[in-house]
């Protein structure tokens, strides 16, 4: 089923409740406990001059209520401990939404966009054909929830900003001159570094207790490091790759993939 948003929520910034619902595919009883959250309690508008009651959600915003509704129904991470961590972490919403909002960085070359920054889609995400969601591994970032209380942030090693700007770049060169044989080879090599295998940065975030997010600790804070059941310190060195590979459970949410999904209903894009 396609979704008809009223007005574009997603670009104005300003959601009504039933959008909200609509961008996540669930009902309002089903969303209810999200809809309690401290950060939309924090960006509720009352209704006014008979306009209704919205929220306004900047872009991060957007990308972090998306992250906290993937981490709360795919990893069974309780609301406070996502919003918590997100509040600790506020690096990781900007990272998402860089690509999800992409907009092309000022350049000094002799192309000029043929559409504004907003509507830049590099990757074709939000293409009237692009229903299925699919992970692109290199340029996506996960939060993965470890032995049910420790988490862990993978975000690409190389700049997935720079390679959409490259993708792009290209094809506003080929829209100028379909034939420009050095603007064919960017484009191709920008799009092959898609089908790389994936390399993460593996970044421990905290962990989780009692609904209570705990933050890594600066180094020579007062928190005594906590230990994995190997007995393997978190605060040696290589720690986030000892975590990311010993343990006896893990959910892993791909958050650029949420965030994506959450614009595509947003802008009543069908998703399959």
């Amino acid at each position: 089923m396609k979704n008809i948003p009223q007005i574009d929520s997603w670009h104005s910034g300003l959601f009504t409740e039933l959008e909200i619902v609509t961008a996540f595919g669930e009902s309002r009883a089903a969303l209810g406990e999200l809809f309690d959250c401290d950060m939309l309690r924090g960006v509720r508008r009352p209704a006014d001059a008979g306009d209704p009651e919205c929220f306004d959600l900047s872009a991060t915003a957007r990308v972090s209520l998306a992250i906290l509704h993937a981490l709360w129904r795919a990893a069974g991470l309780p609301l406070c401990v996502a919003e918590q961590a997100l509040s600790n972490w506020p690096q990781i919403a900007v990272s998402v939404a860089r690509i999800v909002d992409f907009e092309r960085e000022a350049c000094e070359d002799r192309c000029a966009s043929r559409e504004p920054a907003s509507t830049t889609d590099p990757f074709q995400f939000f293409g009237p054909f692009a229903e299925e969601p699919l992970p692109v591994g290199r340029i996506d970032e996960y939060i993965d929830l470890i032995d049910g209380r420790y988490l862990l942030w993978r975000k690409p090693k190389d700049d997935p900003h720079r390679i959409g700007t490259a993708i792009h770049a290209s094809q506003e060169r080929l829209l100028l001159d379909p034939q420009d044989a050095a603007a064919q080879a960017d484009f191709l090599e920008a799009a092959a570094f898609l089908r790389r295998p994936a390399e993460h940065e593996l970044i421990w975030l905290g962990s989780t207790g009692d609904e209570v997010f705990q933050p890594t600790s600066a180094p020579n804070g007062s928190h005594a490091p906590e230990r994995l059941p190997t007995s393997i310190l978190l605060g040696d060195a290589g720690s986030a790759a000892t975590l990311a590979t010993n343990y006896r459970s893990k959910r892993s949410v791909n958050i650029s993939l949420a965030a994506r999904a959450m614009k595509r209903r947003a802008l009543g894009l069908h998703i399959r």
